[in-house]
């Protein structure tokens, strides 16, 4: 019989696609076992043709909180596999006590976690310093055995589907053959996103001085930022054959087809969001824009070119881990200080280097 693996990661999209490459060296690590993957309801595309992974179990979070008997039942089913070997990344109480109810006899999560006590072996976890896929490989490695290179990269595999549906839509989409820069101005939280009058500046800038087209790319939650985003460019002094290279996705795309898109840009500017870390997995040259968090949380780009994008000098950053919806100071200088000539200079550089 082979062993059967339980990895644990509910989290936010992003994170779940940096644990990817902690999934691909769990898979390494045991050739012969089965992988099992449980997340967080919605996220799971992310996941398709993995070849690392034998199943995706998904959790409905909202279901559980309004029914804890669902929450029982599922639990039940996960028992039923008879799991011998459970690795959490996601330390919330909820992945501790799912890991604990499994009876996987080996339990590993993080020291840090809600009711770490129920893991059978404690990994430490600082909060700043390792970047992410550090902090998931220190479940499984010891530091001198890290994986480097490209096993540090995300792993994501888009369809054949999806590829042709992003050829399709880019023949109609782009009247010129020079390529294109991604532009995603959206964050879940709103004090990770840059004002829409500075992705403006910048796009104006791309628009008038390179010949690739600008893309925006995000939710349907995002089409008020889109909208916000045309109305003002209207005034910017730009030529008609310019202002026709500004194009949007937003709400356009499905994750798998937004990860073809990502993976045949020129360059990307983000926001420090899922994104990013789509642009990691294929190696896209990528412009970084930090607010209210900080790279030392360990959620930067692993693209081979980059750069970060902040305010130095805020004794106020970070101001929490995701974030928030205000600024807790009131005056949200990591976000107006940003200098978009500065954010220019620097996606010239990582497309030039």
């Amino acid at each position: 019989m082979p062993e059967k693996i339980l990895i644990i990661q509910t989290a936010f999209l992003g994170d779940l696609i940096l644990s990817t490459s902690f999934f691909h060296a769990v898979k390494m690590e045991h050739k012969e076992s089965e992988i099992h993957v449980l997340v967080n309801l919605g996220t799971e595309s992310v996941l398709d043709h993995n070849p690392d992974i034998t199943q995706v179990w998904c959790l409905d979070k909202k279901k559980i909180k309004k029914n804890p008997f669902f929450f029982l039942k599922f639990i039940q089913k996960l028992r039923k596999e008879k799991f011998d070997k459970v690795y959490s990344p996601h330390f919330s109480y909820r992945s501790s006590l799912i890991s604990f109810f499994t009876k996987a006899p080996i339990r590993i999560g993080y020291k840090e976690s809600g009711f770490s006590f129920l893991h059978t072996k404690l990994v430490p976890r600082p909060k700043q310093g390792p970047h992410e896929v550090e902090k998931l490989f220190s479940l499984l490695f010891e530091p001198y055995d890290f994986p480097t290179g490209r096993e540090r990269r995300p792993y994501l595999y888009p369809s054949e589907e999806d590829e042709s549906s992003y050829f399709a839509k880019r023949s109609k989409l782009l009247k010129n053959e020079t390529g294109y820069i991604l532009i995603a101005p959206s964050s879940l939280w709103e004090t990770k996103r840059m004002p829409e009058e500075k992705f403006v500046s910048v796009i104006t800038q791309i628009l008038r001085k390179r010949n690739e087209s600008v893309i925006l790319i995000g939710s349907k939650a995002d089409l008020e930022i889109q909208d916000h985003i045309f109305r003002m460019m209207k005034t910017e002094p730009l030529e008609i054959k310019e202002r026709e290279r500004l194009l949007s996705l937003v709400g356009q795309t499905s994750i798998k087809e937004l990860m073809v898109w990502i993976q045949n840009a020129t360059a990307i500017i983000s926001n420090d969001s899922s994104p990013i870390h789509f642009a990691s997995a294929f190696n896209t040259p990528t412009v970084m824009i930090y607010g209210a968090t900080i790279p030392e949380f360990g959620y930067g780009s692993l693209s081979d070119k980059h750069r970060i994008m902040q305010v130095n000098g805020l004794n106020c950053r970070p101001c929490g881990i995701h974030g928030g919806r205000i600024c807790p100071e009131g005056h949200f200088r990591c976000m107006l200080d940003q200098n978009p000539v500065r954010i220019f200079e620097a996606l010239e550089e990582v497309i030039k280097t």
